[in-house]
């Protein structure tokens, strides 16, 4: 046993422990949310979709972050390696049953995601560079009043993003790209390419992240989705099995009998936040950049996205690998998972164009993701030390990390990943708990508004109980 392998056992004992308390608390904390929200994320979506999808423009006017510009970021962040590999991965790992737990988690998660983006816009403030940053470690410590453990948080985030995200986000393309393109060092080459492209887009600071991932993410979502449809359809004939596979797994008699099922549900809730990371404290990060003229628009647009990400494009992927089987045990006897299992039904279904695509659609996810990750591990780090030599470092760790994890693959860095998941979870929900009666009161302040003809609300700090800690709502 090499000593790769001893340290993954080691974590993976770890990992297992530390995800029943995230587990306890994500879900609980999801289930309040969504009860004293009255269930916004479902029947308010309409509301939310349009919040999301309106101001395409306003990014172009000033050189704040806008409200869409925060949105794309966010979905950026969202919609990388866990909408392909990590919906392959929880399919083989726990059966088709844990697609329909990312669904119900991704439910009751956006309830937090709403929460937290609330919380993070309300406890915002503008950097020496002219944006805006918020997310835990802001709440935490201007809300909470507690420095030690917003440093804490801010440090977990920075590594799990900066680090943990960025290193799997990265391994995952390029081990998609080189099993399509083969060549002489093509590792190496398609590691270098991914390196310089993160650099030169990461050193232009947070507005260059922003403009970037409001051009890419919606066409290659767009066209992700357009190519899901083809395959789905071109396999028209298993699309009532595969749904009858995953809900005959998620609480099947075979599952219950086996004593399978909390293996079913804890893979579900894993891969589910992996992708939207609801709870985590990592898409507060980007809500707080946003330049907007009431707290809870951010919260509402980032609600939306959770969805979008399980709901709309995790399920693309699952019709895709689904469709291709008569039954679970026709995909473990590929011996496939991740991504690979993804092209095996691609290249299967419409020819080798289909592994290319994929291979390329994994690229771009893996790109968008990796900045979003970085922007995210960016604010993080300013609110340690705002100094520019302390962003200059961290920029540098990144493109590092993103050259050693393309040439090492994926499995140490998504346990690694998974593991300082959990850690985050844990801290970031129990300090949002705490804080939601802000975000309550806001949306209150809100649907106030809305009620009374006022289109586009305006917040003032004045409208809370407490308003201690809370500097750019004058």
């Amino acid at each position: 046993m090499t000593i790769i392998d001893t340290f993954n056992d080691a974590l993976g004992v770890v990992n297992t422990y530390v995800w029943y308390v995230a587990f306890i608390l994500l879900i609980g904390a999801g289930l309040y949310f969504t009860y004293k929200l009255r269930g916004l994320q479902i029947l308010k979506i309409r509301e939310t979709a349009k919040l999301a999808l309106s101001g395409i423009g306003e990014g172009d006017k000033t050189e704040a972050v806008s409200s869409f510009e925060a949105f794309c970021i966010g979905v950026g962040t969202r919609v990388g390696v866990g909408n392909i590999a990590g919906v392959a991965m929880a399919i083989v790992a726990g059966g088709p049953g844990a697609v329909f737990w990312m669904w119900v988690f991704a439910i009751i998660g956006s309830a937090s995601s709403f929460v937290e983006s609330t919380l993070s816009q309300l406890f915002k403030e503008k950097k020496e560079d002219g944006q805006y940053h918020g997310g835990p470690a802001y709440y935490i410590q201007k809300g909470l009043g507690t420095r030690k453990v917003a440093i804490l948080m801010a440090f977990l985030i920075a590594m799990m993003t900066g680090i943990g995200f960025c290193a799997a986000q990265a391994s995952s393309s390029v081990e998609a790209l080189t099993s399509t393109f083969v060549f002489d060092n093509n590792t190496l080459v398609f590691g270098l390419v991914i390196t310089i492209l993160t650099g030169l887009i990461i050193f232009g600071g947070m507005k260059r992240i922003a403009t970037f991932s409001s051009k890419i993410v919606p066409l290659m979502a767009v066209a992700w989705l357009a190519l899901g449809t083809i395959t789905i359809v071109m396999n028209i004939d298993g699309l009532i099995n595969a749904f009858v596979m995953i809900f005959s797994y998620a609480f099947g008699f075979e599952q219950v009998a086996g004593g399978l099922l909390g293996a079913v549900i804890m893979t579900g809730l894993k891969r589910g936040i992996f992708s939207n990371e609801s709870g985590l404290g990592t898409i507060a990060n980007i809500a707080g950049t946003a330049d907007v003229k009431h707290p809870v628009k951010q919260g509402l647009i980032q609600c939306f996205g959770t969805l979008v990400d399980t709901l709309v494009v995790c399920t693309f992927t699952a019709m895709v690998i689904l469709t291709a089987f008569d039954d679970y045990g026709a995909i473990l006897d590929t011996g496939l998972s991740n991504s690979p299992l993804v092209e095996y039904v691609l290249n299967d279904t419409i020819g080798h164009i289909g592994s290319i695509l994929m291979s390329l659609f994994l690229l771009f996810f893996a790109f968008t993701s990796l900045l979003g990750n970085y922007a995210i591990s960016e604010t993080n780090v300013r609110f340690i030390s705002d100094r520019k030599m302390s962003i200059m470092v961290m920029r540098i760790a990144v493109v590092v990390t993103v050259f050693i994890a393309s040439l090492i693959g994926a499995d140490a860095s998504i346990l690694i990943s998974d593991t300082i998941m959990a850690f985050a979870g844990v801290v970031n929900i129990s300090c949002v708990i705490l804080l939601s009666s802000l975000a309550f009161q806001a949306y209150a302040d809100w649907r106030k508004q809305k009620s009374e003809g006022i289109e586009d609300p305006v917040f003032h700090r004045d409208t809370l109980d407490d308003a201690t800690g809370i500097t750019e709502w004058e």
